[in-house]
């Protein structure tokens, strides 16, 4: 706060009027006479001179201290013949050049003004107007003083001016090599962007030449795809065909296969009957030799006995191996029958899995209708 006080006073120093001066009030009127304004001044050394004004408050003139009193005093007889006279006498006797300035002109400009006279009123007091009936005296080593004042203030702030201008230097400086740090690492950065905008436009090359590979992939898969469809569903009907075709022949088998079963077991019990005959025949022969060799009559039954005994025995021999071959067929059968009875369970199977495999083909055929879509 201090520091804005100094600043503010020494803008005003620099920008301080001439109303804001020492000045000297010493304003008489045209008829005032001579000897009341000599002893004014040898009484007050401080009056720098008189301002004359007339009855309307107008200004006439205005008579420097040391030219009055030089005058006045110097000259024989002067004070005797001038003593009780108006002070315009002496105006009108030795009319003197002044410098009128407004009260609200600046102490530089109006030293300038002020040392513009020529050497012989340079150091005259100036006038200066307050207002219009206002007119008051400036000595010049006041505004010497002043003028003084605003250089050395001037000379101050022109040497804060200059501190704060090596700072600001300084920090531009400062700034600077800050700013070309700034831009080498800038120009750094650039060059990771490029590095990295080049990377990235060389993955984005080759993401478009993936996608444009994946999309032609695609392209081939829905193809396939829908190639594999149509193969599929002619692979799953031709396949349900080869299953129903299959589940039937082993229905047919298996119905074969029963009704060979029933007629081996026809064979079965006729091959029992015939053993269970060539058992009586064998008996009957027997009883028969028997008889025959207890009468001993007829020979040739005896020789007949014994061929059908023979016979006997070979329809039994042959009986025995048509019921094993019997035997054997029934079991081949049965497990034909087993095998058939499977083979149904497989082809059911394969029915069902072909069936949920069918679901799942058109599933497959309907999500390419949504992706070609």
């Amino acid at each position: 706060m201090a520091v804005a006080t100094s600043a503010e006073q020494k803008r005003r120093a620099y920008e301080k009027t001439l109303r804001e001066l020492n000045l000297i009030n010493f304003q008489v009127i045209a008829d005032t006479a001579c000897g009341n304004i000599v002893r004014r001044l040898e009484d007050d050394p401080s009056l720098c001179g008189v301002v004359v004004v007339d009855d309307d408050d107008e200004l006439l003139g205005m008579l420097p201290r040391r030219s009055v009193l030089e005058w006045m005093l110097s000259t024989p007889y002067g004070m005797d013949v001038f003593r009780k006279k108006p002070v315009s006498a002496i105006l009108e006797f030795r009319p003197r050049d002044y410098l009128c300035l407004d009260g609200d002109l600046t102490v530089v400009e109006a030293a300038a003004k002020a040392f513009e006279r020529n050497e012989e009123h340079i150091y005259d007091p100036v006038v200066v107007k307050l207002a219009d009936d206002d007119f008051q005296l400036l000595d010049v080593p006041v505004l010497l003083v002043a003028q003084a004042q605003v250089q050395l203030g001037t000379q101050q702030r022109l040497q804060e001016e200059q501190g704060k201008l090596r700072r600001v230097l300084a920090a531009l400086h400062e700034e600077r090599q800050k700013s070309q740090q700034y831009v080498k690492a800038l120009e750094q950065q650039q060059a990771q962007i490029l590095s990295q905008n080049e990377a990235l436009q060389q993955e984005r090359r080759t993401a478009q030449e993936r996608s444009e590979k994946l999309a032609q992939l695609n392209q081939r898969i829905i193809e396939i795809a829908s190639v594999f469809s149509a193969q599929g569903r002619h692979s799953f009907d031709a396949t349900f065909e080869g299953i129903a075709a299959t589940r039937s022949i082993a229905d047919n088998f298996s119905e074969v296969s029963r009704q060979l079963s029933e007629e081996l077991r026809e064979i079965a019990e006729i091959t029992d009957l015939i053993l269970e005959v060539a058992g009586f025949i064998r008996l009957l022969s027997f009883n028969a030799a028997v008889d025959a060799n207890r009468t001993s009559s007829n020979p040739g039954i005896s020789t007949l006995s014994g061929e059908i005994r023979k016979l006997a025995s070979r329809t039994t021999e042959a009986s025995t191996r048509i019921k094993g071959i019997v035997d054997r067929i029934q079991k081949q059968t049965a497990l034909s029958v087993e095998a058939a009875a499977e083979a149904n369970d497989v082809v059911a199977s394969l029915s069902t899995r072909a069936q949920g495999a069918r679901q799942s083909l058109s599933q497959l055929e309907a999500l390419l209708s949504e992706v070609s879509a």
